[in-house]
Order: structure tokens, then sequence, then C-alpha cells
């Protein structure tokens, strides 16, 4: 019995949502303003109810698929390209767009799970908040009403179950100067001014020479025949006041075994959630030297957790230093090994060498030339020698020169 209650009480929450419903008319308005019938509607997809996103329709992926299509032809009025597919997966398909419309500045605080359904309350505020930015992006402005000049007022709808005597003598005559007033005709108020210019100032009481028993007979044959069949009209005020009466009926039926079940109902709950306060009462009691000692552990875990950050920044210093210190080495290697390579090069020790030996060949040809030139000297000066002689001496010349062939 307590668990009938609590399933017809969730049931009014889901079924009369009056955000949704609201939202949901101003959805439509906005779309006839886009003429989204013609531009939109096609055979698979046609035109919406009042109330089509927000009660879940008896196909969730078509209901989904329209919504989805909806959203893309709305971005479309902007030249805005949507970024999901038609065979996407939901989820996908729902990110994207909360994404998309976060892009265009339309602040939207809906989970994508919600959407997946294809109606409720962020279904419509997505909608609702898309075609407002829509028709401001579109430079459409909402006018100032303008209402037709009406003609005279339509007559008064009668009771058809009304019969002729039950109305007073007085509401009658109140009802014919009402009507005088409001439907004048020129040409009656003429001849009522004829009438009374014939009469002149006879004003006296008419008196009927008829039989009141024929009378009667005679009202009785025309009562039927004035009766007013009116039509059964959803605007109509009688059929509302007769729907009102009859849920007022109903609520005041059912109204004593719901409040006598919301009752035990709520009975019960407060039993469970007096229960559930014992529980908890004593589990905190039971649990309350553990929750100390896991605080404790939390207190030396934020602890050794500070003093880790402080080594792990020492190390990173440290490694930030060898780092600066095997550069160094890794270019001291370098110049190490440039020079070393420059030291143990014996290309210019040979060079040296070749020259060396040239320099000594080229000084022993000088050496030779100097020898050569030295002996030439020296027979020149030998040959020259008699002669001086034989100046110095004219007697003794002939005897030398024969010593001199002989030797």
């Amino acid at each position: 019995m307590s668990a009938q209650p609590g399933a017809k009480s969730a049931a009014p929450a889901e079924v009369n949502n009056a955000e949704a419903l609201c939202l949901n008319e101003e959805i439509n308005d906005m779309l006839m303003v886009l003429d989204y019938e013609k531009q939109f509607c096609d055979k698979e997809l046609q035109p919406i109810p009042r109330c089509f996103f927000v009660y879940p329709a008896s196909n969730p992926s078509q209901q989904f698929k329209y919504f989805t299509q909806l959203v893309v032809w709305l971005l479309k009025k902007v030249n805005v390209d949507a970024n999901w597919g038609k065979y996407d997966d939901p989820n996908t398909v729902c990110t994207n767009m909360l994404i998309a419309l976060k892009d265009l500045g339309i602040q939207v605080d809906v989970p994508p799970g919600k959407l997946k359904q294809g109606c409720g309350d962020g279904v419509c505020s997505i909608l609702h908040r898309l075609l407002l930015w829509v028709l401001q992006r579109t430079g459409f402005e909402w006018g100032t009403p303008s209402y037709p000049d009406e003609g005279l007022a339509d007559e008064a709808e009668v009771d058809s179950d009304a019969e002729i005597g039950s109305v007073d003598e007085e509401d009658l005559i109140g009802d014919g100067e009402e009507e005088d007033l409001m439907y004048t005709d020129p040409r009656q108020d003429q001849e009522r001014e004829d009438a009374q210019s014939d009469d002149g100032d006879q004003h006296g009481i008419l008196e009927a020479n008829v039989d009141p028993k024929i009378w009667q007979l005679e009202v009785e044959r025309v009562a039927p025949n004035l009766k007013v069949q009116v039509p059964n009209d959803s605007k109509e005020w009688r059929a509302h006041l007769d729907q009102t009466k009859s849920y007022k009926g109903t609520i005041e039926g059912m109204f004593p075994n719901t409040k006598l079940q919301l009752s035990k109902l709520s009975q019960e709950l407060g039993a469970m959630l007096e229960k559930i306060r014992s529980k908890e009462q004593f589990i905190n009691s039971q649990f309350d030297h553990r929750a100390l000692d896991y605080r404790q552990q939390q207190d030396e875990l934020q602890s050794v957790t500070q003093q880790y950050n402080e080594l792990n920044e020492v190390v990173m210093n440290l490694q930030i230093d060898q780092k600066t210190v095997t550069e160094e080495l890794e270019v001291v290697k370098a110049e190490m090994e440039e020079r070393s390579s420059t030291v143990t090069d014996s290309a210019p020790v040979v060079k040296l060498k070749d020259a060396f030996k040239q320099l000594r060949k080229d000084t022993r040809q000088l050496e030779v030339r100097i020898g050569v030139v030295s002996y030439t000297l020296m027979q020149g000066k030998l040959k020259q020698r008699p002669q001086e002689s034989r100046q110095l001496y004219p007697g003794s010349g002939s005897a030398e020169n024969d010593g001199d062939d002989d030797s």
C-alpha cells in the first residue's frame, strides 16, 4: 500500500511540467515566425504540436532526430555549420551541440545526458535560447500588436436548457435596454420616433383580451421550437465551466483517500528518517576513533607530501646544476680533443724535414758552383801572373817562359 502512493506522487512532477510547457509555446510561436512549416518540414519531419518537446513520444529516436535536425536548421539560418553527423553517437552529438552553442555565446547549463531523451526542460531551454539568438541575428523584432477594427459584438449565445418562462420580467427589461444601447438601427429609431409622434401623449397600460388558458397552450406549443441548440465548441465558456465542475467533483472524491495514503506515506517516511538518524548516530559513535586515526594519517600524509615536494625541488635544482656542469664538461672535452689532435699531427714536422732536405740540396749546388767559380778564377789568375812579370822584368821573360813551358 505504501509503494503505490509514492508512484502516484512522482507522476505529477513528470506530467505537469509548467515551465517546459510555457517554453514550448514560445518555441512554436518563434518557429512560426521563421516559417519552419515551409522551409524545414517535409514528408518525414511534420509540423509539431504545442507540447511535442515536453513529454516523451512513442518513438524516442524519432523525437531526438527531430530535435537535432531542428538545431542544425537553426544554425544554418545564421550560416553556422554543425560539427556532427546524422549517424553519430547520441552522446557525441549532444556534447558537440553544447560545445557549438557555447562557442556562439549561448550559455546553457544542461548535462548531455538529458538531451538524449529529446524532450524535457533541457531540450526546451536550448531551443528557446537558440531561437531567441537566431531571431536577434536575423534582425527580427517583436512589434506592438495591432487589433482589427471589428464591428458590433456578436449576440450572446442562449442556453439550450433555459425556457422562456424561467426569466424574470425585470431581467428581460434590463436586457432589452442593453440591447437597445448595443444594437441601434437608424431605421428603427426613425420608426420609433414616428410612432411616438403618432401616439402623441397617450401613454397607458396595455391590457390583453386573450384567455390565459389559450395563451398557456400556445406557449407550451411554441416553447420547444424556441430552444436554441448550442454546438459543442471547446472554446465555449460553458464547456470549460462544466469541465471544471467535473474536475472539482473528481478531486473532491479522490482527495480523502489520497490524503489518507499521503499521511500514511508521511508517517512511514518519518519513521524511516528516524531510523536513518539513529543508525547514523550509532555509526558515528562506533567509528569515531577510526575517523580520528584517519585524520592523523591525513595530517601525516600532508607533512610527508610537503617534505617530498621540498626534496623534489632540491633534486630538481641539483639536476639543473648537473646539466650545467655536463654542458661545461662537454665544451672542455671538445677543446681538449681539438688540442690533442693538433699536437699529435706530424704533418708540420714532415713539411719541415722536406724543407730542410731541399735546403741542403740547394746548399750543395751552391757549393759546387762556388768551387767551379773559384777554380775558374784561380786559372785566370795563374794565366795573368807571367804577363805581369814580363812587364816588370823584360830580360827574363823568355827564359822564364821556357821554364814555365817546361814545367
